[in-house]
């Protein structure tokens, strides 16, 4: 009935008063005489549901008539049940009354410290909490403590966080979890307590002389004394043990002392993680206490466990948020130790201490950097852009270190003698100059004058590849003798600090950011006459902002990216790249014929590698969203026809080219675009067929006159009418649904291989090995791939030293599947042969691709490449490359930023014999 009773309150509130449905007083007065009586009662299941009961009543009596505090005295008798039940419900009810407002009376307070003896883990669990809530609740009340007939006074808010310091060492786990837990809740705690948790030895401080009269030393030790009645024991007392002969006595029991090291000292993980978070929440009210704290969690990076290594890391990291952290050799030996973690968010979280941590010499930084240089190596992929957001802090943090003599030694840059040039593509150089480029702007300016002038030319390529890495006013610091490379590093950047933007900052800017590109984009597909250019301008500018709030390193507490957004922004830079073309369309007009129009070549190609790219790398794309990405790929094959003078082409060739294009756009009417494309598709057909087929004198229909071309010409016509269209041209408006995602490839691993059998030896590619050019270079490839459907469109791209790129495509067996749409690619045989004359140093790059089939073959394969037709090129010779096979792909890359192999060759003859060192 008790337990219904209960239940019924929390569903209904029968017990507040002036509820609707509260319980009349007589029932009230009736229910409370029942409870009485059954407090006594001989089953202690009965016992427990009247003291949980009498909770609720005393919630209503204690306003009604003053009766209370008598109820709360009958409760407090129940600690001390012979049941453990009843004394664990009576300590969980006066926790009940704590957290609903009541105010405990401070006599509670020894109660709770009795049961914190208790024999039943669970009586003590509930008697820790208690203990903390009357602690907090009356923190200068004074308590007297008694020993040796000396007294002294401390507050309850100590004795409190004394007493709960003690459990730390109790025999259960689950109380020593709890008791850590606890700790970490108290706040103004005196810092004589605070430090003694890091000490196992009780301090001088918390010491008090007690004088006891003197007194013989009987029993079995007899003549141990050294003289007369009261002198004192010749035994030594070992350090850490209670001196039961001393003359003085502690504020604080032996087993309180050290509570912090016995909780980071215990078998169990889970204690330890309290700990370590009872810590943190202490140290961010005590700057003492978080000096002392520092060398205990540095210790904790040698732990056997993964997560209080990544929770010792953080709680330093937020220590050295508020304070630089200044950590000595033996610390730093600990750091470069962790940094080696196989978990790579160990090693994440050992970059972020470091960001935040002051080393005192300049040697102490080399060693640093040494590791940073290791981990490159043997983490590139993972690691990269936390070790340089690290070199940047580091350089911040040290800018009274380093100096001119510290760079030259870092760089290996002689004072004396000519130095050969980095190679810029390395990511060891690439890390030291971002180090060196972080400190303050005077010592900065000092370095870049005394560097090579090469090192000052490599920071706008830096500055773009790891944006947010070098200081926003590194122009400044740039020798004016080098005027070109301040006015390249004086772009404007988009501010790509997204880690430093919390969860609702972060969607407040994508938010902003996406509405601007779809109003945007709604201007675009308006009606002609508008600022093409403006509207463009604004695209991209908005389409950087989105991408780098979708593709910027998340906070912790942010969520992944949401693809959507991430789709919409590159299709605003395709939307973009199309009013670009129409611009230079409309610019080129007037001076007609050319047989070429480079420019107009290059923005129908962004357009073209935009379209296929989208949408092949994104998944999950709805009809609508393709049939704009076909429309845009046939604006982008128009915009690259009519950058040609067909006059200048053999008829039969002129036509091929044209019909491939009206073919497109039937295909693009009927299927997608509708009435947009039919009546463009009906002029341009009607136009070209008004061309003559045959020309007898060789201008392809046009005739010159004193006037220049003839306005009547059937060719002109019709590159007027292809002129429109280009020009009149409308983007479908693209809205991807949410569940979208974007395919992506993650290389692993690649080996370098000597390819002649007899001397295969796989090395890491960052070791030279002699190369044969009479034999192709093998390379093993690893790669993790998501989100493609088929295992058929997934290739290798090798791209070679003489700006060739090979596509291969990797045996079935190679490809295997690890969930739907993700595959793991193992290719330890890719055959790649590399050319001579590769020039003194350079690098081959491996990556995944898309093989996706062409639309229009032969001619796709050009658009992407920006190429045009040649002019002297043959109807054969077009039919004879329309059927190579590797004109029928476009290949899309999706690796996050794939490999480079290292080629140093060594130049020496004859070319039949050549070794290369790669």
């Amino acid at each position: 009935i008790y337990g219904a009773l209960e239940r019924i309150h929390e569903v209904k509130g029968i017990f507040s008063a002036g509820g609707s449905a509260a319980v009349p007083d007589p029932t009230m007065r009736r229910l409370d005489a029942a409870v009485r009586r059954d407090l006594n009662h001989a089953q202690h299941h009965l016992r427990c549901a009247a003291l949980a009961v009498l909770a609720l009543v005393w919630m209503r009596t204690s306003t009604d008539d003053g009766r209370g505090a008598g109820l709360f005295d009958v409760v407090c008798r129940y600690t001390v049940d012979s049941h453990p039940k009843v004394r664990q419900t009576a300590l969980a009810t006066l926790a009940r009354h704590h957290t609903v407002g009541a105010r405990l009376a401070v006599d509670t307070y020894d109660d709770c410290v009795v049961a914190t003896k208790d024999d039943y883990e669970q009586v003590r669990l509930a008697a820790v909490e208690l203990v903390w809530m009357v602690g907090t609740a009356y923190p200068d009340h004074p308590v007297v403590i008694h020993k040796h007939g000396t007294t002294d006074t401390i507050r309850l808010l100590d004795d409190a966080f004394v007493k709960i310091c003690d459990m730390v060492n109790d025999c259960s786990v689950v109380v020593r979890q709890r008791a850590c837990a606890m700790l970490g809740r108290f706040t103004n705690v005196d810092a004589k307590f605070l430090s003694q948790t890091f000490s196992k030895q009780v301090m001088s401080n918390l010491r008090r002389f007690a004088a006891r009269a003197p007194r013989g030393y009987a029993g079995r030790n007899r003549g141990v004394r050294t003289g007369g009645g009261g002198g004192r024991a010749a035994i030594p007392t070992p350090e850490g043990d209670a001196d039961v002969e001393s003359d003085e006595f502690r504020l604080l029991d032996s087993g309180a002392a050290g509570a912090f090291v016995h909780g980071l000292e215990d078998e169990y993980q889970e204690v330890r993680d309290a700990a370590i978070e009872s810590i943190t929440e202490l140290c961010a009210a005590s700057a003492d206490f978080s000096a002392k704290a520092v060398d205990f969690l540095v210790d904790m990076f040698n732990d056997s466990s993964d997560r209080v290594r990544a929770c010792a890391i953080h709680a330093l990291t937020s220590i050295g948020d508020r304070a630089l952290i200044q950590i000595t050799e033996e610390q730093l030996s600990i750091a470069l130790s962790a940094m080696k973690d196989s978990s790579s968010r160990v090693r994440a979280g050992i970059y972020r201490f470091l960001s935040v941590a002051t080393l005192a010499r300049a040697e102490w930084i080399e060693r640093l950097v040494a590791g940073f240089r290791a981990n490159l190596e043997r983490y590139a992929h993972d690691d990269q852009h936390a070790i340089y957001a690290t070199l940047r802090m580091l350089g911040q943090n040290h800018s009274h270190i380093v100096s001119i003599a510290f760079a030259r030694s870092l760089l290996g840059i002689s004072e004396h003698y000519l130095s050969r040039e980095a190679r810029i593509d390395d990511a060891v150089y690439a890390g030291n100059v971002i180090l060196l480029m972080n400190t303050k702007p005077p010592s900065r300016a000092a370095i870049a004058a005394a560097l090579p002038d090469y090192v000052s030319t490599h920071l706008p390529y830096l500055r773009d590849k790891y944006p947010g890495c070098l200081p926003a006013d590194i122009a400044d610091s740039v020798p004016p003798r080098l005027g070109f490379v301040k006015q390249m590093l004086s772009r404007p950047q988009p501010d790509l600090s997204i880690a430093q933007l919390t969860l609702a900052d972060s969607q407040k800017h994508v938010d902003g950011a996406f509405a601007a590109i779809v109003s945007a984009l709604e201007q675009a597909a308006g009606d002609a006459g508008g600022d093409t250019a403006g509207v463009a301008t604004l695209l991209a500018r908005r389409a950087r902002e989105l991408e780098a709030l979708c593709t910027g390193d998340p906070a912790p507490d942010r969520t992944e990216p949401d693809e959507r957004h991430l789709a919409v922004a590159h299709y605003a830079r395709l939307v973009g790249h199309i009013l670009d073309t129409q611009t230079a369309a409309a610019a080129a007009a007037p001076v007609l014929p050319s047989p070429q129009r480079p420019r107009q070549l290059d923005l129908a190609a962004r357009v073209m590698r935009g379209a296929y790219e989208l949408a092949g790398r994104t998944a999950g794309l709805d009809t609508a969203c393709k049939h704009a990405l076909s429309d845009a790929q046939t604006f982008a094959h128009a915009a690259w026809l009519a950058a040609h003078d067909l006059a200048a082409y053999d008829r039969r060739l002129a036509d091929k080219m044209v019909r491939e294009l009206l073919r497109r756009m039937r295909g693009a009417a009927t299927h997608c675009a509708g009435p947009r494309l039919s009546e463009p598709v009906r002029r341009l057909e009607e136009a070209w067929l008004a061309v003559p087929s045959t020309s007898n004198d060789g201008d392809g229909g046009r005739s010159a006159d004193p006037g220049g071309i003839r306005s009547d010409s059937p060719l002109l016509d019709f590159e007027r009418e292809l002129a429109a269209f280009v020009a009149g041209f409308r983007p479908m408006p693209f809205m991807p649904p949410g569940l979208c995602r974007r395919a992506r490839a993650r290389i692993a691993s690649q080996v370098l291989t000597a390819a002649p059998a007899s001397q295969q030896q796989q090395q890491h590619y960052r070791q030279p090995t002699e190369y044969n050019h009479a034999f192709p270079l093998r390379l093993s490839l690893s790669a993790a791939v998501d989100w493609v459907s088929r295992r058929s469109l997934l290739g290798v791209a090798v791209s070679l030293p003489a700006q060739q790129t090979v596509f291969l495509a990797p045996p079935m067996e190679c490809v295997r599947p690890r969930q739907p749409m993700h595959w793991a690619v193992e290719w330890s045989d890719v055959a790649v042969s590399l050319p001579l004359g590769s020039g003194d140093s350079t690098a081959v790059r491996v990556s995944v691709v898309l093989r996706l089939p062409a639309h229009a073959p032969w001619s796709d394969a050009l658009v992407v490449r920006g190429a045009a037709v040649p002019p002297t090129l043959s109807a054969a010779d077009y039919f004879r490359r329309q059927a190579d096979p590797a004109l029928r792909f476009v290949c899309v890359d999706i690796a996050d930023g794939g490999c480079a192999v290292g080629v140093n060759p060594v130049h020496v003859a004859p070319p039949a014999s050549a070794h290369t060192r790669v």
